[in-house]
């Protein structure tokens, strides 16, 4: 007789491995401290990209659109102090900072040509490359990527998200020290 092989039952309570994104100048640990889960940001956002996470506590869900570092959120929170950096640090950076990554999902890559990605990002990160044959292929300039996530919402395929930003390699000066 064959046994089979169930999951113990507090791995259904196990929280999954997928890091969920928070609002620009906050953090996971952030909002753990410091949220209160009253809704504020969710409904200041005017982009409507915020919506209730775990508890209640805000997290961005890119398919809405994209973020346009507003700052409304941080404004219309009673805890603003604990739950969000200041507004002159760059948006992610709290997070390790956002950086868009195209998947294999893109029409692009089974010749089917689409640019739509391109059309939505507004500092032109995203740039078709047409030395790529036969229909081009989307290139990212990570320097001006944002992290906005315009692009997420607009791409028809679902073939785009976000990721973090690589640390930056040691320059050759802390290399030696």
């Amino acid at each position: 007789m064959q046994q089979r092989s169930f999951p113990l039952r507090r791995t259904l309570f196990q929280r999954s491995g997928t890091q969920i994104l928070r609002p620009p100048w906050s953090s996971e640990q952030r909002v753990l401290d410091g949220c209160t889960s009253c809704g504020a940001c969710l409904k200041a956002c005017p982009e409507a990209i915020l919506i209730a996470g775990p508890a209640g506590t805000p997290k961005v869900d890119f398919t809405n659109g994209g973020c346009t570092f507003c700052g409304d959120c941080v404004d219309s929170c009673p805890e603003a102090e604990t739950v969000f950096a200041p507004r002159k640090d760059k948006p992610w950076a709290e997070q390790g900072g956002l950086l868009a990554t195209i998947g294999d999902g893109c029409m692009l890559s089974f010749g089917i040509s689409c640019q739509i990605c391109t059309d939505s990002c507004e500092p032109e990160a995203l740039r078709l490359d047409l030395s790529v044959r036969p229909v081009g292929r989307i290139k990212l300039d990570t320097e001006s990527c944002t992290g906005c996530g315009a692009c997420i919402e607009a791409c028809p395929e679902q073939a785009i998200s976000t990721t973090t930003r690589p640390s930056p390699a040691p320059s050759e000066e802390t290399k030696h020290a």
